[in-house]
């Protein structure tokens, strides 16, 4: 028995992604708000691509505005009332 081995059209390894209904509806969602016609795996790849970004700049506006509230806690520029957060957090006295 001998096997032929067939060229990939690319030389990076291959990812297995299950196509169930909820990625299903995810691309579907995707191309009725932008009409684009690409293949599923080109939709993905980009998707994920472009996700990736997203999510890396969504984490770096989280740390932009988590150091400029410090910032601004740090020049007395508004009055943080620790005590009341406290008593606004605490659970239900029984």
């Amino acid at each position: 028995m001998s096997y032929t081995t067939l060229a990939m059209p690319s030389k990076h390894p291959r990812i297995a992604v299950t196509a169930d209904p909820e990625l299903g509806d995810a691309l579907a969602r995707v191309r009725a708000a932008t009409g684009t016609r690409e293949a599923d795996a080109t939709l993905l790849r980009r998707l994920a691509v472009e996700g990736a970004e997203a999510e890396l700049e969504a984490g770096r506006n989280r740390r932009e505005a988590a150091e400029a509230l410090f910032e601004a806690m740090d020049s007395e520029q508004f009055d943080l009332d620790l005590e009341a957060i406290d008593r606004l957090n605490a659970p239900p006295a029984a």
